[in-house]
């Protein structure tokens, strides 16, 4: 009888905790009464080692005593800068919900760059939060939005602190480089087995492009950035090493067989670094005890079937936690007008999710 009403309590503080998220961090909805009783987080600075030396971080945290979940956020390419508004507004909305949220900011991903790299550092990031006093190291976990949420799926399963997370979740995360790479080669994303048109993002091709140069000699990376930020379809690469002539090849398919042909006659090292950054050939690797994964089916960054991917891999997984909206453009709900109905089911959706995260943290 005491377990059943300890898990109740649990049950209904997770409920209200997710509800004060939900409301914190969508500028849609008012969060001024949460404001009222939640007490103001404190923010601080935490230093913590990565593979090219220290970083700094801020930790939003409950101003509660106690131990709370800790949660590395890792943002991924953020267009708009680290100074917007929303940036401090999702740190809050952790820290008055609960968490003790640092936020994992990438100087690879600040370039438009995917790294290796990172899938360490958020690792490493996520071990100094953890021996934090604050922080109740046996209910922590990860959490990714876009390419964050993907390289948190791949830091979860780093050896390194693969049985500390208890959960990670990604929301709106590609699932293999490969396939998202031909996507982009073809402009058409796979939907229930066909190829629709996709208008790739520019924000997408611009991080597809700084990220696979970035493995060519520095000259070579800077010409083809250059001659593809122009739009030019094609760039002259004679004389130009075997992999500058592969990755302009790639770059300038104009279908998905040209571009799944380009991908194939990749050097073995040039696939290997498209498979060193994709989340599918990590996940048999993670311990996570729930892994929680979403998508809004009209996502014009990363297509949903890349999602889809992640699901179909870890299909028969028990924790696993999937769903799919209609209501963001790429994690923003202020560019899409419901109708009151469809946005409170959306909504519900989303609260479900997230709640289950909560609930989790709250064992």
């Amino acid at each position: 009888m005491v377990v059943v009403v300890t898990n109740l309590s649990k049950a209904i503080v997770a409920a209200f905790r997710t509800f004060v998220f939900l409301f914190e961090v969508l500028p849609t909805l008012p969060s001024r009464p949460f404001n009222f009783i939640t007490p103001t987080p404190v923010v601080q600075k935490l230093v913590y080692p990565t593979p090219k030396g220290w970083a700094e971080g801020d930790v939003y945290r409950p101003a509660s005593p106690g131990r709370h979940p800790g949660i590395v956020v890792c943002l991924g390419v953020v267009p708009f800068g680290v100074e917007h508004p929303q940036v401090p507004r999702l740190g809050e909305a952790l820290a008055r919900s609960g968490f003790a949220a640092l936020l994992y900011w990438s100087p690879n991903m600040r370039d438009f760059r995917l790294d290796p790299d990172d899938i360490e550092g958020i690792a490493l990031a996520f071990g100094s939060l953890t021996e934090e006093p604050f922080v109740d190291e046996n209910r922590s976990g990860l959490l990714g939005t876009c390419v964050g949420g993907s390289f948190a799926l791949m830091a979860a399963s780093s050896e390194r602190i693969r049985t500390g997370v208890d959960f990670v979740a990604a929301f709106a995360p590609y699932g293999s480089l490969s396939s998202l790479a031909r996507d982009i080669g073809s402009s058409t994303s796979l939907r229930d087995g066909e190829r629709y048109p996709w208008a790739v993002d520019p924000l997408t091709r611009k991080v597809f492009v700084h990220s696979i140069t970035a493995l060519l000699e520095a000259s070579e990376a800077a010409a083809l950035r250059d001659a593809f930020e122009r739009g030019e379809s094609k760039v002259s690469a004679d004389g130009w090493s075997k992999d500058a002539q592969a990755i302009s090849a790639l770059l300038a398919a104009s279908d998905s067989d040209g571009a799944e042909r380009a991908i194939e006659s990749l050097p073995e090292n040039l696939r290997e670094s498209l498979a060193i950054l994709s989340p599918v050939n990590y996940l048999s690797d993670i311990r996570a005890q729930l892994i929680a994964i979403s998508h809004d089916r009209d996502d014009l960054v990363i297509p949903v079937e890349e999602s889809r991917l992640l699901r179909t891999q870890l299909q028969g997984r028990a924790g696993l936690r999937y769903t799919e909206f209609a209501m963001f453009q790429h994690a923003d709900p202020t560019k899409r007008r419901l109708s009151p109905p469809r946005l409170l089911w959306q909504l519900s959706k989303f609260y479900f999710w997230l709640y289950a995260i909560f609930r989790r943290a709250m064992r």
